[in-house]
């Protein structure tokens, strides 16, 4: 029998404030990250998991979040694999980590097909068994919708959502033989809520957790897992690479996350939820946090506060 457990927020130290945007927001609250749980009962608590010699495989691990967890992860005793485009960025990160476990460097393009089959089979090959596949790799939007081409809206939704599907797909009957694994996936605020200017992405990560929900129920009874990163206002790269209308690279602006959580502080939060078999973790600054409650509270409210915060970026 399932229990639909309470919606909760909880306070965590070590969450950032950044710049108001848009309107006040008429529902303070202190810094929190929440859960959004449905689960048999009496299930979870066995479900958590050490990272001592576990086996994680991050995409996107060059910059970002993405950092941050290899060093975190690789600190907490996991051996990793390190995955992105840029090799000499991967070469960085994992000179960086000061962990006991093993580093593999693995760059390819995840939205190439036959290197994504490619690096899968190289992974399966080199390691036994796979613990967690961290989809953390993806880009932004920067564009209002009637700005952005159709082309733009594919690219995007062919890296943030059919890519992180594909690559899972690649792992996932090693994992239905070891009867064990998680698939942690990087979503966003966007996954849950409209955001202006991000039409396309919000797009692609409202279909993740669709995605990644329902696999998570097909696969209850093969012991595995998954953990949806709903992230605001973490210091990355993202808003600088992001996409315009026109497919370019938005490059750097006034609104780049400096005043975000460190990536790191995210990464710790995240193995926090990973011990705690958490299905949904919510991280992030302020403002974004808060935006969520409003839109349950006030849905016209939350509308009025994403009207001024689409003049705010549009007045950059």
């Amino acid at each position: 029998m399932l229990h639909l457990l309470p919606r909760k927020r909880l306070p965590v130290a070590g969450h950032y404030a950044g710049p108001a945007v848009g309107l006040k927001d008429p529902f303070p609250a202190p810094r929190w990250h929440g859960r959004y749980d449905m689960i048999p009962a009496g299930h979870g608590e066995q479900g958590g998991m050490k990272l001592q010699g576990q086996v994680i495989w991050i995409t996107g691990a060059s910059s970002g979040v993405g950092e941050g967890m290899a060093r975190v992860f690789h600190r907490e005793g996991a051996s990793l694999v390190l995955s992105a485009r840029r090799q000499a960025e991967l070469e960085r990160v994992k000179a960086s980590c000061q962990g006991p476990g093993t580093i593999d460097i693995l760059p390819f393009d995840i939205c190439d097909a036959a290197a994504r089959a490619a690096a899968a089979q190289e992974v399966l090959s080199r390691h036994p068994r796979l613990d967690v596949l961290v989809n953390n790799a993806g880009i932004g939007q920067r564009a209002a919708a009637r700005d952005t081409t159709l082309d733009v809206v594919r690219r995007i939704m062919e890296i943030d959502f059919f890519a992180p599907v594909a690559l899972a797909g690649l792992v996932l009957p090693r994992m239905i033989e070891q009867q064990s694994g998680r698939f942690v996936v990087t979503s966003s605020v966007a996954g849950k809520h409209a955001v202006p200017h991000h039409s396309a992405y919000c797009a692609a990560k409202h279909a993740l957790h669709g995605y990644f929900d329902t696999l998570r129920v097909e696969h209850l009874r093969d012991n595995i897992h998954v953990t949806l990163l709903v992230i605001a206002g973490i210091r990355s790269n993202v808003f600088r690479h992001a996409l315009t209308g026109s497919g370019a690279e938005y490059g750097p602006s006034s609104w780049d996350n400096r005043n975000g959580m460190p990536a790191e502080d995210c990464a710790a939060l995240v193995v926090d939820g990973m011990l705690a078999n958490e299905q949904e973790l919510v991280i992030g600054i302020d403002q974004a946090l808060q935006a969520m409650r409003l839109r349950e509270r006030d849905p016209q409210a939350f509308l009025e506060r994403m009207a001024g915060m689409m003049q705010w970026l549009e007045s950059r």
